[in-house]
C-alpha cells in the first residue's frame, strides 16, 4: 500500500518563504528558507539548478520487522514499512508491507529503475549490521580488513532460514551460533519465547563481556551503540526493541542485494568497504551506499509529526522523517560529515568499526 506526499517541500512540515528581483529585467532568483523541526538552511535555485552538491540522489529507508508471520492486509503497527524520496520528483513515498519476501522484491524494482536513472541511492535498514569486536574470532571464521564482516554475514545467512510466509528460524539459527562459540553460559545470543528455548539459548542474558570456549571475550554492545544509550543490544533476540531478532533475519537480505548481479559492481556498505569518509560515493551514479539507520535519531521529528497527525502508523511516520532528515542535510552539504571519521576513536575502535562492528548513521 502507497502513501505519496506530492510537493514535498510544501507539506506541513516546512515553513516556505520566496522572495524575486529582477536584475536588468533579465534574471531571476528564488530564494528558498525551509525550516524544520531538525534542521534549516539557505540556498539559491536558478530555474531548475540548485547549487548545492549533494551526495545522493535517492533516499530509501526500511523500517524493518522479525515478524514470523505475515502481516495483516491493511497496514498496521511493528511491521515492515519502506520510505523512499529522490528530490528531483519532489515526491516522498511510504509503501507497507505484509512480508520480507515481499519486501525484497520492491527493493530490488526500485533500485533497478533508480539505477537506469544513474541515482546514487542512500539505503537504510534499522537494524544492527554488524556484532561486537570478536564475533568472527568466537566463530573460527577468517578476520582481517575484509573478511571478517564478510565471513559473519555469510555464515549468518546459511543458517537462517526464511519462506514466502514469512515464518523464519531465528532462534534455531542463533542456538547453531551459540554452539559454535560454545560456553557454560549459553551465549552470547539470548532471549526466545517460550517453547522456542534451547540448551544453548536462554531467555535471560548470560551477562557481559561474554567469554568464549576460545577465550574471545564478547562485549555487550558495540562502540557505536554506546554512543546512542537508548540503543538495544544485537545479542537480545526477544523481548521490547529486540533488534537482534531482525538482525538475524534481515542481514542474509542484505547479503543479497549486496551480490544481487545488477548492483554488485556499484554498491558498497558503509564503513565496512568505504572506510570512513564524508564522501562515500562516485561523483556520479548509479550507486548504492548501504547504512545502518536507528529512527531514534529523528525522534523529535517523529514527535512532531505524530502530534499533528494522530492517526499516522508510528513506523510509518519513522520512514517518513529519515527521508527528510537525510535529504534536508544533503541539501545543505552537512550529510557527509555523519559518514566522516567519528570523534574519540582510537586506532583500535576504529579499526574494530570498519573490519565488524559498522556504525550506525547519525550516531556522533
Amino acid at each position: 500500500m502507497y502513501f505519496s506526499h506530492s510537493n514535498l517541500f510544501r507539506v506541513s512540515l516546512f515553513e516556505f518563504r520566496i522572495s524575486a528581483s529582477l536584475g536588468n529585467g533579465s534574471k531571476v532568483e528564488l530564494f528558498f528558507n525551509l525550516k524544520l523541526p531538525f534542521v534549516e538552511t539557505e540556498f539559491i535555485k536558478r530555474g531548475n539548478r540548485v547549487f548545492a552538491m549533494p551526495l545522493f540522489e535517492t533516499y530509501m529507508f526500511v523500517d524493518w520487522s522479525a515478524r514470523n508471520n505475515l502481516s495483516p492486509k491493511n497496514p498496521t503497527k511493528d511491521s515492515i514499512w519502506v520510505g523512499e524520496f529522490s528530490p528531483d520528483s519532489n515526491e516522498l513515498n511510504e509503501k507497507y508491507f505484509r512480508g520480507r519476501w515481499e519486501c525484497f522484491d520492491f527493493i530490488v524494482d526500485r533500485l533497478l529503475c533508480h539505477f537506469k536513472q544513474n541515482h546514487r541511492i542512500l539505503l537504510g535498514f534499522d537494524f544492527a549490521y554488524g556484532y561486537p569486536w570478536g564475533l568472527a574470532s568466537a566463530l573460527y571464521l577468517p578476520t582481517g580488513r575484509r573478511a571478517a564482516w564478510w565471513n559473519i554475514w555469510t555464515e549468518i545467512s546459511s543458517r537462517v532460514v526464511d519462506d514466502e510466509n514469512n515464518t523464519n528460524n531465528r532462534f534455531i539459527a542463533a542456538s547453531q551460533l551459540n554452539g559454535i562459540v560454545g560456553s557454560d553460559n549459553c551465549g552470547p545470543f539470548w532471549g526466545a519465547p517460550v517453547g522456542q528455548g534451547t540448551d544453548v539459548l536462554r531467555s535471560n542474558s548470560p551477562g557481559f563481556p561474554f567469554k568464549a570456549q576460545n577465550d574471545v571475550e564478547l562485549e555487550r554492545l558495540r562502540i557505536t551503540e554506546i554512543r546512542l544509550p537508548q540503543v538495544q543490544e544485537t545479542w537480545k533476540l526477544y523481548g521490547a526493541g529486540s533488534v537482534g531478532g531482525q538482525s538475524l533475519v534481515g542481514i542474509p537480505y542484505l547479503l543479497r542485494l549486496r551480490r544481487y548481479v545488477d548492483f554488485a559492481q556499484k554498491s558498497a556498505v558503509w564503513p565496512f568497504e568505504t572506510n570512513f569518509t564524508a564522501t562515500p560515493t562516485p561523483p556520479r551514479g548509479p550507486f548504492v551506499v548501504h547504512a545502518e539507520i536507528w529512527p531514534g535519531v529523528v525522534k523529535n521529528a517523529v514527535a512532531w509529526i505524530a502530534d499533528n497527525q494522530t492517526n499516522t502508523i508510528r513506523d510509518q511516520i519513522q520512514v517518513r522523517a529519515m527521508c527528510q532528515w537525510a535529504a534536508g542535510l544533503d541539501l545543505q552539504n552537512e550529510l557527509g560529515r555523519l559518514f566522516d571519521t567519528p570523534e574519540g576513536l582510537d586506532e583500535s575502535q576504529l579499526r574494530a568499526c570498519i573490519e565488524q562492528e559498522g556504525w550506525i548513521l547519525g550516531a556522533l
